[in-house]
């Protein structure tokens, strides 16, 4: 190496010179390709390197300088510098920037576990502020979640793998790629480490958005869930106002149409009516122009109106006959000189009567309707037992005084007493088949009608009911003798066939259409009033008023009978039971009503004079 060094350069030619300068690159490309350990290899065999690359540039510097001392001035030509001392210093340069690299990497590797703690601490409390946003929200984000969670974990994990690594073996003995490929994967922690900041800075306003998006999506769900119930709340009704029509049409079919004055009120009439109601009911659910409430609550009205259209109608009926034998007989009276109501309250009253009751009938307002009929009949009442005195009065005085009036006028208030007499005559047939059970219905009419009484029933209203009430065991003639007679405990079939007898009862007595009314009395006499009795099972309201006056009657009057196969409580025992099951079996309202009476024919009994 010094020979070559120690020659003349100037006495190559240019051609030559270039030679050179080809081979020490194509030597420094073979010996890059040869030996990359010289690159790549341990920190002392790079200094070495170093070293002689120093002093071999050293020498050469010398011997150039000493050929250009012994050269003549004159024959020396400037030249560029050779060649092979670029490359050398390249070489030079590529050790030094790989040994700084070396140290660099050795720097930043030992500083990388301390970073990522301190890292880690703010992590915790990017965590803590996440935390508590979390736990605020009704509804999370499950990905978010999952998202944060399962960055979280990856570093969690990779840290004491990588602090093991890094320990296991001294950075000074690790060459140059490995140290690269150990850095690059702490740098990889520290880009997790960023990414998961920056997910745990933006993770509150994402679970934010995602709770208000939960929750606008669970109010509608509930929205519609409510629309829903509504809905099938409204259909409901609607189906019970349905059912309503088709009772009142079945029960009232036979019915004759009501002659009130000149006026005549027929079923068609009050249909008509309730189908423009439930047309405009209808209108207002689909329009939703009225609160879900308002419309129930007009269809219960309604319904409520229709089932109550028979009770109506016949109070009307019993209204108008009772004015009209009212008005008959104070105009016979009036005929003899002798007028006992003032011609300014009939004036009224028969306005009220024929012309305000039919106009509102014909428009539906039932409830109005209802006010102006007890208007009436408080004028009936008042005014009725003085004329009906007046006018026996006048037929003692005077035979044949009532002869003008018309048939209708004379048996009764409302023309029943032929009627009773027939009830009593078929209550009689059934005394024949039940001889445990002889004054039974008697007992029970005379109570039940007391029991009216007690509850301000009409006259008219107490006649009906007692004829109910000598007929709710007129079903009974279906049941065979054995069974009503039977001393010992009833089968199953037994007593299903008495059970029976209600359901026989209504259909023997709606073959008279006069009895039409009672036809739900006689049927759910035996109903309990918390829905255990038969054959409907109603509960409270559902159960005809009359039916329960029946119902108390008929048991105050069995439990005081004795019988083959138990003996008679006492009347105070039997109240007694009457009051512990009201409200269980019977109405409270009732059973209320009939202990006062009892208690008070009691009385009275006692202190009557012993003849």
């Amino acid at each position: 190496m010094n020979t070559l060094h120690n020659q003349d350069l100037s006495d190559h030619p240019e051609s030559d010179r270039e030679q050179l300068q080809r081979d020490a690159v194509s030597d420094s490309s073979s010996l890059e390709i040869d030996h990359p350990e010289l690159e790549t290899d341990t920190i002392d065999s790079s200094v070495s390197l170093s070293e002689k690359s120093e002093e071999g540039a050293s020498t050469v510097s010398e011997q150039n300088i000493t050929v250009e001392k012994t050269t003549p001035v004159a024959e020396v030509n400037p030249e560029p510098a050779p060649p092979k001392q670029n490359w050398i210093q390249r070489r030079i340069k590529v050790v030094t920037d790989t040994v700084e690299e070396w140290k660099w990497l050795r720097r930043e590797i030992r500083s990388f576990p301390a970073r990522t703690q301190q890292r880690m601490k703010e992590i915790e409390k990017h965590f803590m502020v996440y935390r508590l946003t979390f736990a605020n929200l009704t509804y999370k984000a499950p990905r978010i979640e999952e998202e944060i969670q399962e960055v979280y974990d990856q570093i969690v994990n990779q840290i004491p793998q990588l602090e093991e690594r890094t320990k296991k073996r001294s950075l000074i003995f690790r060459n140059l790629q490995t140290l690269r490929d150990l850095h690059q994967e702490w740098v990889k922690i520290s880009e997790q480490q960023e990414h998961l900041i920056a997910l745990l800075q933006k993770a509150p306003k994402g679970m934010d958005f995602y709770n208000r998006m939960q929750i606008i999506r669970e109010q509608r769900r509930q929205e519609e869930l409510r629309q829903k119930e509504n809905q099938e709340r409204i259909e409901a009704a609607y189906e019970s106002l349905k059912k309503a029509l088709s009772y009142v049409e079945h029960q009232c079919k036979d019915d004759e149409p009501i002659v009130y004055g000149n006026e005549v009120l027929t079923l068609e009439d009050a249909q008509k009516v309730w189908n423009e109601h439930i047309t405009e009911i209808l209108t207002m659910k689909d329009l939703k122009n009225a609160s879900v409430e308002t419309v129930l609550a007009r269809i219960r009205s309604l319904e409520e109106t229709i089932r109550e259209y028979p009770t109506l109608s016949k109070q009307i009926q019993r209204v108008g006959e009772r004015f009209s034998r009212l008005i008959a007989l104070h105009d016979l009276l009036s005929s003899y000189g002798k007028r006992i109501i003032p011609q300014a309250e009939i004036s009224r009253s028969s306005t009220i009567m024929y012309e305000q009751i039919p106009a509102l009938w014909s428009t539906g307002q039932y409830h109005n309707l209802k006010i102006m009929l007890e208007r009436v009949e408080n004028f009936l009442n008042f005014y009725e037992n003085t004329v009906e005195l007046e006018v026996a009065i006048g037929e003692r005085r005077r035979s044949g005084f009532t002869q003008g009036l018309a048939p209708s006028i004379i048996p009764g208030v409302g023309g029943l007493s032929p009627l009773i007499g027939l009830a009593r005559v078929l209550v009689a047939a059934i005394d024949q088949r039940d001889r445990y059970m002889i004054g039974h219905s008697e007992k029970v009419a005379r109570l039940a009608v007391d029991t009216g009484k007690k509850l301000a029933w009409s006259s008219g209203d107490l006649e009906f009911l007692e004829i109910a009430a000598l007929l709710h065991d007129i079903g009974k003639i279906s049941i065979p003798e054995t069974i009503l007679t039977k001393v010992k405990p009833l089968t199953s079939q037994e007593w299903k066939m008495i059970q029976m007898h209600p359901y026989y009862g209504a259909q023997i007595v709606k073959q008279m259409n006069v009895f039409n009314r009672i036809v739900p009395w006689i049927y759910h006499h035996q109903e309990h009033w918390d829905g255990t009795g038969y054959p409907d099972q109603l509960k409270k309201e559902d159960i005809p008023l009359a039916s329960s006056i029946i119902a108390v009657a008929e048991a105050f009057t069995v439990m005081t009978a004795e019988l083959p196969y138990r003996t008679a409580v006492t009347t105070e025992e039997a109240l007694e039971n009457l009051k512990e099951s009201a409200g269980k079996q019977f109405a409270p309202e009732v059973v209320e009503a009939f202990v006062e009476g009892v208690v008070e024919s009691t009385q009275e009994k006692s202190n009557s004079p012993q003849k």
